[in-house]
């Protein structure tokens, strides 16, 4: 009888310890929901200020500081993998030089990443433990613990997609760009589309308001599927021209989210992090939540999270 009981006991418990969703799951939910409450903050290449940007600890860091998401700048192999790259090239980042492109991953693995000093500036006369990960291998850290936005996705979008499935990280990722939408369909192929437009996939388009002539009409392609957009990235110099903006909040609700970078000015027309860690974050981010947004990107994520917390913005599981 005991050892039917015990083995019952340890059947619920192995049921619950299944059942009992990662945080990545918990966000995805939230960001899927029709709660606008909760704002999202994204790190920008990772906690850069105290370690390599893309590097192992700089994804471990935004995971410890509790993000939503974290940025990474994906670059593609000449023998067909991918590796973490924002210029797509070592040149800056690394103590070697060349494109990804150009390079197989054996080669740029010889390399490591420079170091960052106190402020977080690279430091070219250090180099650091940081080799330079793959998807995969950041995939390996971020599975389970943060969403992931990749930056850079118009370098192979097809590849790059189906390295997250295969990783089994699909629904763990904001896809982005700013490739229109009937090219991005037909790169991606019916099969993978089919899983952005059912939702699966969270997709986000980026506009550029200073782009008047593409602005409007990218805008619009992108209002055909029920499920998709699940956000739009809205960048702008000034603020002449926010009527991307106004449209999005006159949608029918609920409507996409609204992701603003608050990381220089001319990506939010100057409502920088900057401005809010100089002790303005009603002129920095409360700026941004006024224009709808409920997501974030920024370089300042610890002032940033104080903030929305004292406004009872960050609770994900209310």
């Amino acid at each position: 009888m005991k050892k039917v009981l015990f083995s019952l006991v340890c059947a619920v418990l192995a049921f619950a310890a299944v059942a009992e969703p990662t945080r990545a799951e918990r966000i995805r939910a939230k960001l899927d929901s029709n709660d606008r409450n909760y704002v999202f903050v994204t790190m920008h290449r990772g906690d850069w200020r105290h370690y390599p940007e893309n590097s192992k600890d700089a994804i471990l860091g935004a995971i410890a500081m509790g993000a939503d998401v974290v940025e990474l700048d994906v670059a593609p192999t000449k023998d067909g993998h991918y590796v973490l790259l924002h210029d797509g090239k070592l040149d800056r980042v690394a103590n070697g030089k060349g494109k990804a492109k150009d390079l197989t991953l054996a080669e740029i693995k010889k390399y490591r990443l420079w170091s960052v000093d106190k402020n977080g500036n690279i430091d070219r006369t250090k180099v650091s433990k940081y080799e330079i990960l793959t998807l995969e291998e950041a995939f390996a850290l971020t599975k389970g613990n943060i969403l992931v936005n990749l930056d850079k996705y118009p370098r192979d979008p097809k590849g790059i997609t189906e390295v997250t499935i295969k990783c089994g990280v699909q629904k763990e990722i904001v896809f982005k760009s700013t490739i229109p939408k009937p090219q991005l369909r037909k790169q991606l192929g019916e099969a993978l589309w089919a899983r952005f437009e059912s939702g699966e996939l969270f997709y986000m388009p980026i506009v550029y308001t200073w782009q008047k002539d593409k602005c409007e009409p990218q805008f619009n392609e992108w209002q055909a599927g029920p499920k998709l957009p699940g956000a739009y990235e809205v960048c702008f110099k000034d603020e002449k021209n926010l009527a991307v903006i106004e449209k999005l909040g006159a949608m029918k609700a609920p409507c996409p989210r609204l992701w603003i970078n608050t990381l220089w000015d001319s990506l939010c027309a100057g409502h920088t992090d900057e401005r809010g860690h100089g002790g303005d974050a009603e002129g920095s981010w409360g700026w941004c939540l006024n224009q709808g947004a409920t997501m974030i990107q920024t370089d300042r994520p610890v002032d940033c999270m104080k903030y929305l917390e004292k406004l009872g913005r960050r609770s994900l599981d209310k």
